[in-house]
């Protein structure tokens, strides 16, 4: 297996999961997340020489701009469009899936790549300082708000009905 191969095998989850919450569309994050290892691959004498934290962080900085760039190539009916709901599932699986989804949306970018970034990548607040060059106090700081953020508009779905 070579460089490249284990670089990508070992980040393409961290890089689908931060483009999938910018987007909530999984196809467009697909494309993104090609389109980062992409550049990755073109500028990869470069970033292979990099120490393993400091690959991911230019990864996630990467990822943002790949992002940020397509947004701008859309207009903004596009990107209100909503993706097709599967109705083959359960009624009410889905529409939790889709209030976790509007709920993520709710948060700004950045807040939406932490919480991906420890919940779905489940990288601690150390690594994600690293990752985005922020202080691990910042980064708990702010996961905390977010948390609080979205237990509040998911309230509906705790069991007793209010915010946990």
């Amino acid at each position: 297996m070579g460089d490249f191969e284990i670089f990508y095998r070992g980040n393409v989850g961290l890089v689908y999961g931060l483009m999938l919450a910018r987007t909530g569309n999984a196809s467009q994050a697909e494309d993104l997340t090609q389109e980062t290892f992409l550049r990755a691959w073109r500028s990869f004498h470069d970033v292979a020489t990099l120490a393993a934290e400091a690959q991911r962080a230019w990864l996630v900085r990467t990822a943002r701009n790949v992002s940020i760039d397509a947004w701008r190539r859309q207009d903004l009916e596009a990107r209100m469009s909503p993706e097709p709901r599967d109705v083959s599932g359960e009624e009410g699986e889905w529409d939790l899936r889709l209030d976790v989804m509007q709920a993520l949306a709710e948060l700004d970018d950045g807040d939406r790549e932490l919480v991906v970034m420890r919940y779905v990548e489940e990288m601690n607040s150390r690594e994600i300082g690293e990752a985005l060059g922020m202080p691990e106090g910042t980064v708990r700081r702010r996961l905390s708000r977010c948390r609080e953020a979205l237990a509040q508009h998911l309230s509906a779905w705790a069991p007793d009905g209010g915010v946990q």
